[in-house]
């Protein structure tokens, strides 16, 4: 009998993880969605795309899976949530599936892909644990815009700091870069807004590198689909600063 030779199949490595929670963001899937996997797909890196759906009610449920079926790039994985898990609770999810050495939160509505890219080699080159796309920049004239907004996410960036001893401008940005292995080694409890700090809490207690670049951000507004409400989502946020402070 002639011996049959085992093909080598060799999974291909991937660098990094990237996560898009959203819910109900029908009007930016043919747009801002679309445009971002096409910038990933023509940087030709070892990047995969994981799209989560938490359970919208729009219609994005739909075109998401249509694009689906369109299979435009190779590496995209889709999460469609029976029930609505809130962006932590999304991002916990997709983390789970991931293959990345570095998973990756962005915002498809506000931020730039290209500034996500420069985020994942920076990482990369300094090997940072966890960096941080700080919107603060003297040229950002869009952060003054919802000024209770900038003036919470401000002082609770200050808490972090004195608290933790970082030097962060700006914990509340939506492009997040972190370690895999490193957050498989944390519990994190949080489930909404106030997932992204409980995060920079305890990779700051295990004293894994913390870093920022500046990243650009265009908010779009509440008449938009702009979700996050300064007094409601900061009193959450703070209490998770200070529960991981003292737990």
């Amino acid at each position: 009998m002639k011996k049959v030779k085992k093909k080598n199949i060799r999974q291909k490595y991937i660098f990094a993880s990237i996560i898009c929670p959203l819910f109900n963001e029908v009007n930016y899937i043919n747009t801002n969605l679309i445009k971002f996997i096409n910038v990933i797909k023509a940087s030709k890196k070892n990047y995969e795309i994981i799209i989560v759906d938490n359970n919208s009610t729009d219609g994005t449920s739909q075109k998401l899976r249509e694009l689906k079926k369109e299979n435009i790039y190779k590496n995209i994985r889709f999460i469609f949530n029976k029930n609505n898990l809130g962006k932590g609770g999304s991002v916990k999810k997709a983390c789970k599936i991931s293959k990345g050495k570095y998973c990756c939160i962005f915002d498809i509505d506000e931020y730039f892909a290209k500034d996500l890219l420069k985020g994942i080699e920076l990482a990369k080159k300094k090997s940072f644990d966890f960096l941080i796309g700080t919107r603060i920049n003297q040229k950002n004239k869009y952060l003054y815009i919802y000024k209770a907004n900038f003036y919470g996410v401000k002082f609770l960036t200050w808490l972090i700091n004195i608290f933790y001893g970082l030097k962060l401008s700006d914990a509340a940005a939506a492009i997040k870069i972190f370690d895999r292995k490193k957050y498989n080694s944390l519990k994190i409890n949080s489930s909404g807004f106030d997932f992204e700090f409980e995060l920079i809490c305890k990779f700051a207690k295990k004293n894994f590198l913390i870093d920022e670049f500046y990243s650009n951000y265009k908010p779009r507004s509440f008449a938009e689909g702009k979700k996050l409400i300064a007094w409601k989502d900061g009193s959450k946020i703070l209490i998770i600063i200070l529960k991981t402070l003292f737990r």
